[in-house]
């Protein structure tokens, strides 16, 4: 895909849902900017959003969303979108029905000006996204026991599999091995016969990830059970937040609890080998931070704390939606602290940009002293929203 594409992409990311109109008009006004070439014309857009809506890069919104009955004003459907060119406020008549719905992989373009009356939106389709970066996740983690045409073979598989892990969501998706073989020896440029043996290997090497049984006509088939992998992936990734924010010794009774459920105190203290004083303490941090949770089984109807049985246990479920919250919560107090030191040093930043010679610019020790802490934050700032990136995908359960 050219840079139109990545425009495209980056525009609707930007605005979130927009019409075909809208895209048209922003897309041109960022191409002049860049001194490119027009993009007014309605086939190129068929052609860049077809190109786009066959990767699965976008999808229309659901018909469902939004009423049956519309003004044919787009800011009536973004009411913080308005020309760059323009901003007057065209109105015009209502639509009638809204098309039947249709699934956003079935959707093509020969009735595109019909859409366009009735205000069809585009938006990014994230939840692709996401699994992309989940397939690549689980093709780091066997990289270490397979070679690299092997694991190029598992993300070439993960993809051929991914619409089917959309229409068997939460199942681990198969194919039959003479669907894949074609499509195989056209990609990797190799016979049938290496290519089941690539395949054989990739069963061998990547334990339950990929997995080979035959049906009831003795044909191979070939499973990839995605969900397990990223269970496993995210379980070692909030061990790590547990390791750093409380210590080794919470991170063994968080792994001690996933293994084996219903402990008491006493018996966690034993098995980690922890002393009871420090085991205490540890259990009711994790309980505070949502990693554990305390069921209390009560032998008498009275719930007296002494003829009580207090058992920890780790709710994996809940903890990947913990993680996925504290994440989305820093990474929102991170962009405010950055847009809070660009803030500061507005005036600073503006005498820079306004500048011929950036390096020799009238500075006062002060604001020179006071732009070199707001770099180094800057930095800090910008790399740990970039790890941050990099986890949200894998704790989006899909």
């Amino acid at each position: 895909m050219g840079k139109t594409h990545e425009l495209l992409s980056k525009v609707l990311l930007e605005h979130g849902r927009l019409s075909l109109r809208q895209l048209v008009e922003l897309v041109s006004f960022n191409l002049r900017q860049r001194e490119m070439k027009d993009f007014r014309s309605l086939p190129d857009v068929e052609k860049v959003l077809s190109q786009l809506l066959d990767e699965r890069c976008i999808e229309i919104v659901p018909e469902h969303r939004f009423a049956k009955k519309c003004k044919e004003d787009d800011d009536y459907f973004s009411p913080s979108y308005s020309s760059p060119e323009s901003r007057k406020t065209q109105s015009g008549s209502h639509c009638g029905n809204i098309v039947a719905q249709t699934p956003a992989n079935l959707i093509r373009f020969e009735d595109m000006a019909t859409r366009t009356r009735c205000h069809s939106l585009w938006r990014i389709n994230f939840v692709e996204f996401n699994r992309r970066f989940q397939h690549k996740a689980c093709s780091a983690t066997v990289r270490t026991k397979v070679d690299d045409e092997t694991n190029h073979l598992l993300l070439l598989l993960l993809d051929i599999l991914s619409p089917r892990e959309v229409k068997d969501r939460g199942q681990a998706a198969s194919i039959h091995q003479a669907d894949i073989l074609p499509m195989i020896c056209k990609s990797r440029k190799c016979s049938s016969i290496v290519a089941k043996e690539r395949l054989k290997q990739l069963c061998d090497s990547t334990g339950d990830l990929v997995s080979c049984f035959r049906d009831v006509q003795g044909g191979n088939n070939y499973s990839v059970d995605v969900n397990r992998t990223m269970q496993l992936i995210r379980t070692k990734e909030i061990e790590a937040i547990i390791r750093e924010r409380f210590g080794v010794p919470a991170c063994r009774i968080f792994r001690l609890l996933l293994l084996k459920s219903n402990l008491e105190q006493k018996q966690v203290s034993e098995l980690a080998m922890i002393p009871v004083k420090d085991t205490r303490e540890l259990l009711y941090k994790l309980l505070k931070a949502e990693y554990v949770q305390i069921q209390e089984v009560s032998r008498t109807s009275d719930h007296a704390p002494s003829r009580t049985f207090f058992l920890w246990r780790v709710d994996l479920a809940r903890a990947i939606e913990n993680v996925e919250r504290e994440l989305f919560r820093t990474t929102s107090n991170l962009r405010s602290r950055l847009l809070h030191e660009l803030a500061r040093e507005r005036e600073t930043l503006s005498l820079l940009e306004c500048a011929a010679d950036k390096v020799t610019v009238a500075l006062t020790p002060g604001q020179r002293c006071n732009l070199a802490r707001m770099r180094t934050i800057g930095t800090r700032l910008e790399s740990s929203l970039q790890r941050l990136d990099e986890l949200l995908p894998l704790f989006d359960v899909i």
